[in-house]
């Protein structure tokens, strides 16, 4: 069995991840996955009140993703 690879687009905003994202992954014949969409709702209902997370918002993201 091969071993899966994994791309991972990444860079400040604005930089078009978004859009190369599944472009690249359409190219490839592989899933997309967005990494906004593993946020947890009480962060997403912080950065839409405009407060920045902090580490202890950011580990369930982490353990998501990973």
């Amino acid at each position: 069995m091969s071993t899966p690879h994994v791309v991972v687009v990444m860079g400040v905003a604005g930089t078009g991840k978004t859009t190369i994202g599944p472009l690249l992954a359409a190219e490839l014949g592989v899933p997309y996955a967005e990494g906004d969409d593993f946020h947890p709702p009480a962060n997403i209902a912080k950065m839409s009140a405009g407060t920045p997370l902090d580490d202890d918002d950011r580990w369930p993201w982490l353990d998501a993703i990973g």
